[in-house]
């Protein structure tokens, strides 16, 4: 277990106050806050991600989806015995070495109250590098603030927006918010012999596998290609009593798959991760229908808000490659949120050789 303590200057101690609440005004006061780490989830793990705002990137499922294989960690960040914060992410080894010494984490740390997050990420990132981290990365998937952080030789950023739609709407309002291109495809598939299903284990994984391969055949043809992946959360079975987990939704016509959908949840929030269609579903729009139903699911069981995942900041203009992607998430009525990710490059000398020899690597296997 690593401890580090972090001193705070110029700011107002911790709120105990829900994540909303605005914060305290500024004071001269000094008080230390400490970042410890775990490689097994504690048992009273959700209790602070609920409390502190997380979601499902901050939990274990959203661990085995949204990073790459490695060693668990799972941060807190004490004030005193109050857990003020939390973050998850993984440790993994590269070719240089046999200690895990780059981390990454899917997800900003999440806070309780506290006024200066970004001197606690900064402090993590220390903390990290005091434990011989050569890297480390915070992504910004469904992250409940935006780093303010100045790029630099050590540091670099990366904007990217994601698409939320809040689920306080009855179906009928959500289908009124959408564009009229998804009105008129929801109009389409209302009238349609369509099922919506619930899959896990082998089928939910081969549905999944389908949807992607054919959405990764698409992307190629119009030259946006991308690697179609399965993330080992897909098919996991769904604990009705959980407070996080990760379904597959579909729809499917006459017994055949038409598209299908994982999604990660921890509530009151649920994340699209990956999915698609068939061919036949891709020329019925039968996507849109599905995520429609996926909407009303969620809020009929006391969620929030549903996020459609990311783009680009530049795919809101006609001639980016994800411009088709945009227009798909953003006819919806979600709300565009800004998101920002950060890596600290904390070993210059061993990132440098690390990324030199998976050059020569690469330029070897081409």
């Amino acid at each position: 277990m690593l401890t580090a303590s972090v001193a705070l200057r110029g700011s107002a101690e911790p709120s105990m106050a829900p994540p909303d609440t605005p914060p305290a005004p500024p004071s001269s006061a000094l008080y230390d806050l400490r970042w410890i780490t775990r490689a097994a989830c504690p048992a009273d793990w959700w209790a602070h991600v609920e409390r502190c705002g997380g979601g499902f990137f901050h939990t274990p499922p959203g661990l085995e989806a949204g990073a790459p294989a490695g060693e668990a960690v799972f941060a807190q960040l004490l004030h005193g015995q109050d857990v003020v914060g939390i973050a998850a992410g993984v440790r993994s080894r590269c070719r240089l070495g046999r200690r895990p010494r780059h981390l990454y984490f899917p997800t900003a740390p999440a806070f309780r109250g506290l006024p200066r997050p970004d001197e606690a990420l900064g402090a993590l990132a220390e903390a990290l590098r005091i434990e011989g981290a050569a890297e480390v990365a915070v992504d910004s998937f469904d992250a409940g603030w935006q780093p303010d952080v100045t790029p630099g030789r050590s540091i670099e950023t990366r904007d990217r927006v994601e698409y939320l739609v809040p689920l306080d709407r009855s179906p009928d309002e959500l289908v009124r918010g959408c564009s009229k291109h998804h009105r008129r495809h929801l109009q389409n598939g209302i009238r349609q012999d369509w099922s919506f299903q619930t899959l896990d284990g082998p089928e939910a994984r081969a549905v999944i596998a389908a949807v992607q391969h054919a959405a990764a055949d698409r992307a190629a043809e119009r030259g946006d290609p991308f690697q179609a992946t399965l993330p080992a959360a897909a098919g996991a079975a769904t604990d009705g009593g959980a407070p996080w987990g990760v379904t597959t939704f579909s729809v499917w016509e006459k017994g055949a798959p038409l598209a299908a959908a994982l999604v990660g949840w921890a509530k009151p929030r649920a994340y699209y991760l990956v999915g698609g269609s068939t061919p036949t579903g891709y020329a019925c729009h039968a996507a849109v229908w599905l995520h429609w139903r996926i909407m009303c699911h969620l809020a009929g069981a006391g969620f929030t808000t549903y996020n459609l995942g990311g783009t680009p900041a530049t795919a809101r203009q006609p001639d980016d490659p994800q411009h088709g992607l945009y227009r798909f998430k953003s006819g919806f009525g979600a709300d565009i949120v800004s998101r920002r990710s950060v890596r600290w490059t904390l070993r210059p000398v061993h990132v440098a050789t690390h990324r030199l020899v998976n050059w020569v690597a690469t330029r070897l296997h081409s």
